[in-house]
């Protein structure tokens, strides 16, 4: 079975120009955990996720978040947060992708997301993004009988 075939097409995506606030606001609208980044030509050019996002509103926990310098790092929480509200997406992206073209088979496309431990793996025709699949498309698929 190819990645095409279980892969979703109906994309929610936001722009490198879009804010955190909004792509938020997107992955709390559809539930997701997180968002392809595609420029004005549908080209994959990065990956927003919940962690990103934290990563962006918490100063970095070092060896110990259990300190009291850590603990007083997060003192300043909400300058921070209003900071992180209207930075670009672009300046949080990941923008070292791991993604399956559609006709990678759908097992490979699983190791793949077991190996690389992300949840969801954008897909691509000739550079563009044309689908997205997820771990629980590839269990249904497979638990679900629709596999042989």
């Amino acid at each position: 079975m190819r990645v095409v075939d279980l892969m979703h097409s109906q994309l929610v995506t936001v722009s490198p120009d879009d804010t955190l606030r909004d792509a938020v606001d997107r992955m709390d609208l559809y539930q997701v955990s997180g968002l392809p980044v595609v420029d004005n030509r549908n080209q994959l050019v990065g990956v927003i996720t919940e962690h990103d996002i934290i990563r962006e509103l918490l100063p970095a926990p070092g060896d110990n978040p259990d300190s009291e310098q850590y603990r007083e790092s997060l003192q300043d929480i909400e300058q921070r947060v209003n900071i992180v509200r209207e930075m670009k997406v672009q300046q949080a992206m990941s923008k070292t992708m791991v993604m399956v073209e559609e006709t990678d088979d759908v097992l490979e496309a699983a190791a793949l997301m077991l190996a690389k431990k992300v949840k969801r793996l954008p897909v691509t025709s000739d550079g563009r993004l044309t689908g997205i699949i997820s771990r629980i498309d590839i269990c249904q698929a497979f638990l679900e009988d629709s596999v042989s």
